[in-house]
């Protein structure tokens, strides 16, 4: 059983990748793309629903996360070294305010302390089953959001194209009507996502029997919500006045569409325990609606998210192992300091 001093650091590294994750949370784009909500109060409400969002759905995803990539235990010194290299990582994206997957990071941090704790052994220490389903998820959950972002705003068009509109005012009193809808779906979106980003912060933790169950499972929730409460309301800004309007023009309409096709993927796949990128599902649904508008979108914008999904997961795997062998040699160097 480790110290409780050792498990009070580990928590509070579990809070700070939550607020680093909160920090690069998105979900609320559309509400401030759509002119709903002011930026302030979206990311305050999102911060709110984030935290609601974590107890009810937080613990299955967490454990994937935690038990499931690794064949063997994961130690103390490399939940703490994946939880630093998470932070580094996403604190440094959402400074840029550019949105990347919290799942990609934690999967790369895992196989970078992996590989320098095992060597050339590593691979037989990796759940190649788990690990092909994670990844699978980043390519299918994509493209399942964007056909959603295409099928709901066509949808959504035809029934309003069957519906005689006598003018302007039927125009506008539509598009409020879809406000109400979007604030519904968005509000069930951040609740359903935040259990899913949230495994990415404590489930590491998951892998200690201290934080599995019981209380220390709580305690580990109300890190990880807290967190990402904080981040999503002191630094979420960032990302969210980015996506709101780099990508594509947003009116209610189009943004509900989006928000029905990110809450709907993220609450069942945080029912069956995937670990999923909000942030992949949303962009390709905003791509989805630019192709029923054929609107123009900003091919810059979306390239620097392309290249920042690319490499999040072998600069994660980098920075973890740096990490954990300046840690080890650091340790070595001590022990025979005192010796």
């Amino acid at each position: 059983m480790a110290e409780p001093i050792i498990l009070g650091a580990a928590l509070l590294l579990g809070f700070v990748v939550a607020f680093t994750i909160g920090a690069n949370d998105e979900t609320m784009t559309p509400a401030v793309g759509a002119g709903l909500l002011s930026l302030s109060v979206a990311v305050i409400i999102g911060g709110i629903f984030n935290f609601i969002g974590v107890f009810f759905l937080g613990e299955s995803v967490s454990k994937t996360v935690g038990k499931g990539i690794s064949t063997a235990p994961l130690e103390l010194d490399m939940i703490f070294v994946i939880l630093i290299s998470m932070a580094l990582w996403l604190f440094i994206v959402s400074i840029k305010g550019v949105p990347i997957s919290s799942t990609q990071s934690v999967i790369g941090s895992v196989l970078g302390v992996i590989i320098v704790r095992y060597g050339w052994d590593f691979l037989n220490q990796i759940n190649f089953n788990t690990l092909f389903e994670v990844v699978a998820s980043w390519v299918v959950s994509p493209v399942i959001g964007l056909i959603g972002g295409y099928f709901f705003y066509w949808l959504i068009m035809r029934f309003r194209q069957s519906i005689k509109t006598t003018g302007y005012s039927d125009y506008e009193r539509q598009e409020k009507i879809a406000s109400y809808a979007l604030a519904l779906f968005l509000l069930f979106s951040v609740f359903s996502r935040s259990g899913n980003d949230v495994a990415k912060a404590i489930g590491p933790l998951m892998a200690l029997d201290e934080f599995s169950s019981g209380m220390g499972l709580i305690y580990a929730l109300v890190a990880g919500g807290l967190g990402m409460c904080i981040g999503v309301i002191l630094l979420g800004r960032r990302v969210v006045k980015k996506l709101s309007s780099d990508i594509v023009a947003l009116s209610p309409t189009s943004a509900l569409a989006a928000s029905v096709s990110v809450s709907l993927i993220m609450f069942f796949g945080t029912l069956m325990g995937m670990p999923l990128s909000g942030s992949h599902i949303l962009v390709a649904a905003f791509i989805g609606v630019g192709f029923v508008n054929k609107e123009k979108m900003d091919k810059d914008s979306l390239k620097e998210i392309g290249i920042s999904w690319v490499i999040t997961t072998p600069i994660s795997a980098i920075f973890s192992a740096v990490i954990f062998i300046i840690f080890t040699l650091l340790g070595d160097f001590f022990i025979a300091l005192y010796l």
